[in-house]
């Protein structure tokens, strides 16, 4: 995958999560810190961190090799969308119940996706190198 639809793959996702949210009629869950809600007192803390990772995520997909960037695209993707969130709203939109305590969205997903994706991609790699 190329470097410039790595960042096509990462803009959908932030979009697709963002639309999703536009017609939530529910009252969404506030997630106001990281996953399970850790640092939930600190949100501007939070909202930094989030933006400076994915500030570092942004130049980790233009840097990493073509088998490695659809992996970080969905995770590029997921991160934006998140902080996006946290930058305007102060909190992170959660409207898919996932279990007990636990709520997420789009881009969470992606984010689950392309670590388990770059897991498999890393393993596949590393064992048809020559030994």
């Amino acid at each position: 995958m190329k470097v410039k639809e790595a960042f096509l793959v990462a803009g959908f996702i932030a979009l697709a999560d963002t639309a999703v949210k536009g017609f939530i009629e529910k009252p969404p869950v506030k997630n106001y810190g990281f996953a399970y809600n850790r640092f939930d007192r600190h949100p501007k803390e939070v909202a930094a961190v989030s933006a400076a990772l994915s500030g570092v995520m942004c130049a980790a997909t233009a840097l990493s090799s073509e088998d490695h960037r659809l992996p970080m695209s969905l995770i590029l993707g997921g991160a934006l969308s998140n902080t996006a969130d946290r930058l305007i709203r102060g909190y992170v939109v959660d409207y898919i119940p996932m279990g007990k305590k636990i709520d997420g969205n789009i881009s969470d997903i992606a984010i689950f996706a392309g670590a388990i994706a770059m897991a498999v991609t890393e393993a596949v790699s590393t064992s048809a190198e020559p030994k």
